[in-house]
């Protein structure tokens, strides 16, 4: 299947809490994914499905990556496959993913849900990844239809499989992210579950993270960071609690605006994000924010005592 329509495909540089300065490239349409998931900081899934195809026009991607990368003062640690949708969708990833390493600027990223990963063709796809980070919210399908939410006919059991079969052959780094919910899969019983799963696929990494951002179902609460922290402790494997990301000065500050509200129609950022990703100071970020929202391009949005600022 072919689709159409969008913004732009690039987006950032946007200063991220895994993968340093990151340049997200988008490769499908928001928001296209097999999954709806309850703390999604984009919104609820528009296109519910697990049917891949033909996206954005991926030559027509790379030269978007290319003069973007021409723009900056400092080039990013990472060109990473994410934003307002699920990357495996598309049929053309494999080439999408020689065609950013070609460029030789940072390490190539995939940010995925991982549920696609027991189609061995997406397998293939993602190899020449230099970094793939999955997320597994989930052991039983209880929760997994609690947290996520996924489009008929995905079974977590095939989800988790899949992950195992991807980590056996993968030559790249393999970061595992989970993402806890307070009374949605925090359960003694269920981490127990999630545990055992995750030894299973054998990542180099885990990253253990919460609800963080504005989340697409009101009232989904986050863990705290003792919680966290003993969760980490208990799981057998690398761990860590993902932290706010640090700033990077000088960023392309002719084009701060643009970069501002692009950034922010991926997911809600704080002041301290914005000011990371464009090099302001907290003063001249707050000015560049004010501004946008006087001229209509962002929305406020308060989110457990944090100030957020989404793109419209």
């Amino acid at each position: 299947m072919t689709y159409s329509g969008g913004q732009q495909a690039v987006f950032g540089p946007v200063p991220s809490r895994r993968l340093g300065l990151s340049l997200g490239v988008d490769l499908v349409y928001p928001k296209t994914c097999p999954l709806d998931c309850i703390y999604c900081e984009l919104g609820r899934t528009t296109v519910h499905t697990t049917q891949r195809g033909v996206f954005r026009d991926v030559d027509q991607v790379l030269a978007q990556v290319e003069r973007r990368l021409g723009e900056l003062a400092e080039p990013p640690d990472f060109l990473t496959l994410a934003g307002s949708g699920e990357p495996t969708l598309h049929l053309e990833l494999g080439r999408a993913i020689a065609g950013l390493r070609k460029l030789g600027v940072g390490r190539v990223a995939v940010l995925t849900n991982g549920v696609l990963l027991s189609d061995p063709r997406v397998r293939d796809d993602l190899a020449e990844a230099q970094v793939v980070i999955p997320s597994l919210d989930a052991a039983t399908q209880e929760v997994f239809e609690a947290i996520n939410r996924p489009a008929p006919g995905l079974i977590i059991d095939d989800v988790i499989e899949g992950l195992r079969a991807f980590a056996a052959g993968f030559q790249g780094r393999l970061w595992l992210e989970i993402l806890l919910a307070a009374g949605v899969n925090d359960s003694p019983e269920h981490l127990e579950a999630l545990g055992e799963a995750a030894r299973g696929i054998g990542p180099e990494l885990v990253q253990l993270n919460t609800v963080i951002r504005p989340p697409a179902v009101a009232g989904v609460k986050a863990l705290g960071a003792t919680r966290l922290e003993a969760i980490a402790a208990g799981l057998g494997l690398p761990c860590e609690v993902s932290a706010p990301p640090t700033a990077r000065a000088g960023l392309d500050r002719g084009q701060a605006g643009d970069q501002v509200v692009e950034m922010t129609r991926r997911r809600p950022c704080t002041l301290s994000d914005v000011a990371a990703a464009v090099g302001l100071d907290s003063e001249g970020a707050q000015r560049l924010l004010h501004e946008l929202s006087r001229q209509g391009k962002l929305e406020i949005e308060e989110h457990s005592g944090e100030t957020y600022y989404r793109g419209v």
